[in-house]
């Protein structure tokens, strides 16, 4: 089993709520206390899953930012629409969260500078981004000086993120 097979199989059982032990040459995913773990086998636990409740909404998922496995669990968490909220975007541990993509709404994933391009060349309309724990629809992006700012109205906030940060977007593509 590979890396992103044990990641995939990491999501499937927290989403089960069902106890486990996978491993392969680099990580492990096991039950401890009622939480289902993912562990590095240098660097050690690196991702934690509780379910509280019966579905996918009360999954409780954390995963250690500051890891090698942190871009590629990322992406296996988005493609299992999981996300975490840009709020916490510098922080250690992120939280994500089950969160259901609208109909007629696209996914994108990339740089927000790229986001930041994609919006500001018109090829996107009506960007939504996920935070304060749900999809917001964003103002008038701008860039300056390498960092994004992404003004979300209806909660009255700015969030400002450096241009190379991974981040994963909503749009109505431009047809």
């Amino acid at each position: 089993m590979d890396d992103a097979e044990l990641f995939a199989a990491f999501i499937a059982d927290a989403l089960k709520g069902i106890p486990s032990l996978l491993s392969n040459a680099n990580y492990r995913v096991e039950s401890a206390f009622g939480t289902l773990q993912l562990v590095d086998n240098k660097a050690g636990v690196i991702a934690t899953a509780k379910r509280q409740a019966g579905d996918r909404q009360d999954l409780q998922l954390i995963v250690k930012r500051y890891s090698e496995a942190w871009e590629p669990l990322r992406q296996a968490l988005i493609a299992a629409s999981f996300f975490p909220d840009l709020a916490d975007n510098n922080a250690q541990l992120v939280a994500f969260r089950a969160v259901d993509i609208p109909a007629g709404w696209q996914l994108y994933d990339c740089t927000a500078s790229d986001m930041w391009r994609s919006w500001r060349r018109q090829a996107v309309d009506q960007v939504l981004v996920y935070t304060a724990g749900a999809w917001r629809s964003v103002g008038a992006i701008s860039c300056s000086g390498g960092v994004v700012f992404i003004p979300i109205p209806e909660l009255n906030s700015e969030l400002q993120i450096t241009g190379s940060t991974l981040m994963s977007w909503l749009a109505v593509p431009v047809t």
